[in-house]
């Protein structure tokens, strides 16, 4: 009888250990003499503490998503540009090979574009 009567106060310890141990885990209060009857409470302390961390989680997946979402906006507005990119590195390797430097290049591409923003407003007026 002795036998059994050990290994139920050896089980009995060890869950205690284990409330304890969740306890301190969680933040809880660990009551030495009431800690059987505090298991319902512990068990809605973690239950609380796990809804606050699931809700969290929902917030950082949606933005998670935004930023997913704006990724792919982003690529696909790299796509479009990127002909026009191609485009103006081989006018630029040409004008290079031509023996303009690159702000020469920019210079004089920033001037034909100002003289394009100038020139369109008289070519739409002009029948």
């Amino acid at each position: 009888m002795t036998d059994i009567t050990d290994q139920k106060k050896q089980a009995e310890a060890g869950f205690k250990n284990f409330h304890r141990s969740l306890c301190e885990r969680f933040g809880y209060y660990h009551d030495e003499l009431d800690w059987q009857r505090d298991q319902v409470s512990l068990e809605e302390h973690i239950a609380t503490q796990l809804s606050h961390v699931n809700a969290e989680n929902a917030a950082l997946r949606g933005q998670v998503e935004a930023l997913q979402r704006g990724a792919g906006q982003l690529q696909e507005q790299v796509d479009i540009l990127r002909p026009d990119a191609d485009r103006y590195r081989g006018v630029r390797r040409v004008a290079n090979q031509q023996g303009y430097s690159d702000e020469q290049f920019d210079q004089q591409t920033d001037a034909r574009i100002a003289n394009l923003g100038a020139a369109a407003p008289n070519k739409a007026v002009q029948p």
